[in-house]
Parts: structure tokens; C-alpha cells; sequence
């Protein structure tokens, strides 16, 4: 009996998806003894004791040994392959693919096969579709936030009620940037380097220092932790024309709050946003050079970034673009800085998202939304306060997935 008609003889009595593994490989023209083989090692069909089955290129009674049939697939081409089947990659590209490395049509067939079976693969298979689901709904939640004017450009107004940011922007996931907020502060008064060395010049301070050694320096700003006094500090900052190697930042706030005392009492209240108790545990001081620079990443609740000295250039990515944005690790971005040359080459559906730019002047204030994307540049010597404090729901940090 012929090959090919006894696998279609046994054929309604194989599982669904082994039947359309069957189809699909015989209309790429795939050999049926190869084909049998598997299904046979697989105990799917069996053989009538009289059947003699022979091909051109083996005998269904001549299977594989399993030094013969071993796979020599790699770890990563096993990973390619898993991605490529998850992406609907078309079948005859794989095949192309794999078999340009060294793999055999029977070695891939085997290893599609496996793949396909793996318990593990099926549980990938369907978070990979809540994953493409959930981007479509952010897609399309994107392209109609766009029809707003507002989530396409950062609207500036004098700082309004408490109950009108929440109502137009807190709640609605959109930035603005608030005039007249901090006039009352001693600290848009008093402010400068200068200050800082007068009033806590003694005092020892902790920053980030080396950071142009290392492209990853903010998600490794443990790495980079220096202690120095703050009159040190003021004359490294004042003596460079440009530079990001050293920063004082938010990451360096706990170990600097007890030496900067003085200056928190410059900051006053915001106009009732904020519960003013908490300002000096939920306020961080951050204080640079002109070209320092934080890379793209997105916070974990509300912020809100007041310039006091000096001005700074924010680049925004709304929330709702995540799946253009190459997340990779924590709150990071594979894109450190979104304003590089050629970056949609290597990065090809950045193209997706919008990038929205503004320039914070001294005595403004920035409302960053939670999940916004952001990367901060400072055009000037600068001295920026950011707080969280909210008289209203701020979590997010607290329920965030750990890493894989």
C-alpha cells in the first residue's frame, strides 16, 4: 500500500492539530515516508503487519535510529524558532531560515513538531496573544487620544485649583506644565550654586560620578555612587562647560536628605496639591551640570518636576506607545536617548510612537503622568525638585512585576 494513502486512511483519527501539522507539510511537498517516521516514533499510526511501505528516500519499517535522528539545534536557534512561530512567520521562511544554518528539512520538521507539543510553548503561545491583544488596545487607544490637542503638545497654564488638574490631567494621563506654582518659594529666590556652597557647602553630599563610562549608567546608578562634600561638588559643576560624568539625583536623594536640611526648608507648598507633612521624605533635589542627562525610562507614580535654577528639556512618549518603545528591563527602555541619529534603523517601531518636547523654565513646573516615557536634558547648570506627595491615589510602585 502506498504510503500516502495510509496515512490518509489513519488520518480522522489523529489529533486536530496533528492533522493540520499533516496538511500543512504535505502542501510544502514534504516526503510522506519522512512524515510517517515522525508520526510513527510519535505512536500516532501504527502498521498493518502484510503493509510494506518504501520511499525514495527511506523505508517506514527502516526508521531512524536515535543517534540517526538526532536535532542539533541550538539553544538560540530553538529560541528563534519559538519566536518565529509565535510571530506567524511564514512557514517556507523558516524552513529557508534554519536550513541556510546547516539544518536539515527533516530536522526542522522534527523540531517544529516538538515545539508545537511543548506544554510550556502552548502557555507561550497564549500570553503572547494577550500581549499582542492588550497592544492592540493601547494602539487603538493611542490613534484616538491623538484626535486631543492636548495629549499632542504640553499645554502651559497658570496653576489652576487642585480639583481642576485632577478632573483635566491627573486623571485623563495627561502632562502640563504649571506657571506661578512655586513664586511663593524662597527657593526660586535663593537658589544657585552659590547657595549651596554658602549655606551647605561643609556638608557631605552623595552623587552619581563616572557615568560617561558606562552606557547603562542609570540602570547601574548604584555602581556609581560617590560621596564628596558639597563645596567640592559646586566647584566641579561650575568649573565644566558641559558634561553628564556627574549628577546629584533622586537616586541620591536618602543618603543626602539629613545634609541638605537647610535647603528643604526653601520649598514650600504647592497651592494644597500636596500633603506638605510628607515633602521632605517624597521631595528629591536634583542638581547638574549643563549636558546632564537622564535616559528614557517611564516612573512608577505621578510626578511632578519643578525647575528652580537653570532650565531643562524634557522629551515626553505618552503612556499608550509602550509597545513601540523596546521595554526591556524594569522601567528602561532599550532607547537610552530618543533624539539619536539614524535610531529608527536599529530600532524600527519607535517610527510608531510621538515624541512631544518641551523646555522647563526656572519657576515652572512639569505634571509627569505615571507610565509616561520621558528623557530629561539639562541646557544649564541646573537645580530641579521632583515630589510625589498627592492629596489623592498615587500607587503603583507598590503593585509593579518584578522583573523575569
Amino acid at each position: 500500500m502506498d504510503v500516502q494513502q495510509n496515512l490518509i486512511r489513519q488520518f480522522n483519527a489523529l489529533p486536530e492539530e496533528w492533522r493540520a501539522w499533516l496538511e500543512e507539510n504535505f502542501e510544502r511537498g514534504c516526503n510522506p515516508v519522512e512524515l510517517a517516521n515522525i508520526l510513527l516514533r510519535e505512536g500516532l499510526i501504527t502498521l498493518e503487519t502484510d503493509e510494506t511501505f518504501t520511499g525514495p528516500q527511506e523505508s517506514l519499517t527502516g526508521i531512524a535510529s536515535p543517534a540517526e535522528s538526532t536535532v542539533h539545534f541550538s539553544i538560540e536557534q530553538k529560541k528563534w524558532l519559538a519566536q518565529a512561530v509565535l510571530e506567524k512567520k511564514a512557514q517556507i521562511d523558516i524552513y529557508q531560515t534554519l536550513q541556510a544554518q546547516g539544518l536539515s528539512e527533516k530536522a526542522i520538521t522534527q523540531e517544529l513538531l516538538q515545539l508545537k507539543q511543548d506544554p510550556y510553548f502552548q502557555i507561550a503561545q497564549q500570553q503572547h496573544f494577550l500581549v499582542k491583544k492588550r497592544n492592540w488596545l493601547l494602539d487603538t487607544l493611542d490613534r484616538f487620544a491623538r484626535l486631543n490637542p492636548e495629549y499632542q503638545q504640553i499645554t502651559r497654564i497658570k496653576i489652576p485649583s487642585f480639583d481642576f488638574f485632577i478632573q483635566h490631567y491627573y486623571s485623563r494621563n495627561l502632562p502640563v506644565i504649571l506657571t506661578h506654582a512655586i513664586d511663593h518659594w524662597p527657593a526660586l529666590t535663593n537658589w544657585s550654586p552659590a547657595y549651596f556652597q554658602q549655606v551647605v557647602g561643609d556638608q557631605e553630599i552623595e552623587v552619581q560620578f563616572n557615568r560617561e563610562q558606562d552606557p547603562l549608567f542609570e540602570r547601574n546608578s548604584i555602581r556609581h555612587k560617590t560621596k564628596m562634600t558639597m563645596r567640592d561638588y559646586v566647584d566641579l559643576v561650575t568649573q565644566t562647560d558641559h558634561s553628564n560624568n556627574f549628577y546629584m539625583t533622586a537616586n541620591n536623594a536618602k543618603a543626602s536628605q539629613s545634609s541638605l536640611t537647610k535647603l528643604f526648608r526653601d520649598i514650600g507648598h504647592f497651592n494644597g496639591y500636596t500633603d506638605h507633612t510628607q515633602m521632605t521624605d517624597r521631595s528629591f533635589i536634583w542638581f547638574g551640570p549643563k549636558g546632564a542627562f537622564t535616559p528614557l525610562h517611564h516612573d512608577l507614580t505621578n510626578n511632578v518636576l519643578v525647575q528652580v535654577y537653570g532650565r531643562k528639556k524634557v522629551t515626553l512618549i505618552p503612556a499608550l506607545q509602550v509597545a513601540h518603545l523596546y521595554n526591556d528591563v524594569a522601567v528602561f527602555s532599550k532607547i537610552a536617548d530618543p533624539h539619536a541619529v539614524n535610531l529608527v534603523e536599529s530600532f524600527p517601531e519607535f517610527a510608531q510612537s510621538s515624541r512631544i518636547e518641551c523646555v522647563l523654565n526656572e519657576g515652572e513646573a512639569l505634571f509627569i503622568p505615571l507610565g509616561w516615557w520621558h528623557c530629561v536634558e539639562s541646557l544649564d547648570v541646573s537645580i530641579s525638585v521632583s515630589f510625589t506627595h498627592f492629596n489623592i491615589d498615587n500607587a503603583g510602585a507598590e503593585t509593579f512585576p518584578s522583573s523575569v
